[in-house]
């Protein structure tokens, strides 16, 4: 009966190290997620100002291109 408990409780303490590493290893994955998931917000952030700026810069060169073609026809008349 005494040599069953010293089993049962290596037994335990095995699986308590066990699920210890594991928790440890939740945490650190958990805050792996988290940085990533910021990264990916800054990125997209980033990637949203990008297009806007892309944007602007076509509406941009499109109304002097439209005013350059404008003063040109006015040259030639």
């Amino acid at each position: 009966m005494i040599a069953y408990l010293c089993e049962l409780k290596t037994s335990f303490r095995t699986q308590k190290q066990m699920n210890d590493g594991l928790n440890d290893q939740i945490q650190q994955l958990s805050a792996e997620k988290a940085e990533l998931l910021k990264k990916l917000k800054e990125s997209e952030e980033t990637r949203m100002y990008e297009r806007d700026t892309a944007l602007a810069v076509e509406k941009s060169l499109r109304e002097h291109n439209a005013l350059a073609v404008r003063n040109y026809h006015v040259l030639i008349q």
